[in-house]
């Protein structure tokens, strides 16, 4: 599986550069991001959303953001 296309690239209102990780959902208008089994199991929901990138959690490099989609979107064919 090509998990590099759950990375996207932005810049911060800062002019910083981070990287997300989600899935686009056209039929939502959002991005999509399963939580870790962890943090589902804590918090009782089991994806994260927003309508910008800049509303997920970052990542300051893209190998850092890939690593984190391998996880998450591996648990996510497993549940």
């Amino acid at each position: 599986m090509n998990y590099g296309k759950f990375v996207h690239e932005y810049t911060d209102r800062n002019g910083k550069t981070l990287f997300a990780v989600a899935e686009w959902v056209e039929s939502a208008g959002q991005y999509q991001c399963p939580l870790s089994k962890r943090t589902a199991k804590l918090t009782g929901c089991h994806i994260e959303f927003s309508r910008t990138l800049s509303g997920l959690g970052s990542f300051p490099t893209r190998r850092q953001a890939l690593r984190n989609a391998r996880y998450l979107f591996g648990e996510e064919k497993k549940r």
